[in-house]
């Protein structure tokens, strides 16, 4: 939503000379991708998918505290090589001022990157940025945060290709199922651990569901499914955050 936003401006300030950019990688979630190009449609922008590796990468697999530095990483150097290809000038994301309360080390990467992050600059809030894109009719305002697939896996935990894929599907399913927008499914091993969020917890009080949704899963390898409120961290804790792929920007040089 943060980028969608960036990206809407963007076009509205430098017509055709803007491009948005969709990394598509088995971190990705599903739906994610069609969101993007549906989004990209509605701004009119003109939008490209470029493949990211950082799964392949050994620092990212083995999952530690700052995985996402790798995958920002990753991320970053395939914009920097797509605006150079296109003799661009600046690489866009859509942080914003809220993100910089958080543990993100995806920002790090972002700072080596050169990346510029106008939403923060400009001191919007996440509330701000959900209200300006309301205003301006994008229809993914509302819609809760998606970080990458990866972040579902504790720190410490190996990052597998299998593993992204059975959160993946797990999720889906889970949404199917309830009608729920904003879940996560942790993968514990054979436990997979549905985070959902405190106003559509109710959704799950539906009769019959859970032991539809604890059979969908024990296909996919679960042995055990448990449920439970999302967890949001304060301000002086840390967040598990994984990649947003969603619309990163490209600015040309011709203003």
């Amino acid at each position: 939503m943060d980028s969608s936003l960036v990206a809407a401006l963007a076009r509205r300030a430098l017509g055709d000379r803007v491009v948005a950019v969709t990394a598509l990688s088995e971190s990705l979630a599903p739906g994610e991708m069609e969101i993007a190009q549906k989004t990209a449609t509605q701004i009119g922008i003109r939008h490209i998918i470029v493949r990211t590796d950082e799964v392949q990468n050994a620092n990212y697999k083995a999952n530690p505290s700052n995985r996402c530095y790798y995958c920002k990483d990753t991320l970053y150097r395939e914009l920097r090589r797509q605006a150079d290809k296109s003799s661009f000038e600046a690489v866009l994301d859509g942080t914003q001022l809220d993100d910089l309360g958080d543990t993100r080390p995806g920002l790090l990467a972002a700072r080596e990157a050169g990346v510029r992050s106008p939403l923060a600059e400009a001191g919007f809030s996440k509330k701000e940025v959900r209200e300006t894109a309301r205003l301006l009719g994008l229809d993914v305002w509302d819609k809760p945060a998606m970080p990458c697939l990866s972040s579902r896996i504790p720190h410490g935990d190996e990052i597998t290709v299998s593993k992204l894929s059975q959160v993946g599907e797990a999720e889906s399913i889970v949404k199917r199922l309830s009608g729920a927008r904003d879940i996560r499914v942790r993968h514990h091993g054979t436990v997979a651990a549905i985070e959902v969020s405190q106003e559509e917890l109710p959704l799950f009080h539906q009769d019959g569901l859970m032991n539809q949704t604890k059979k969908e899963l024990r296909r996919l390898g679960f042995t055990k499914v448990t449920i439970g409120p999302r967890k949001y961290p304060n301000k002086v804790g840390t967040i598990e955050l994984g990649q947003d792929h969603s619309l990163p920007i490209i600015n040309t040089s011709n203003r």
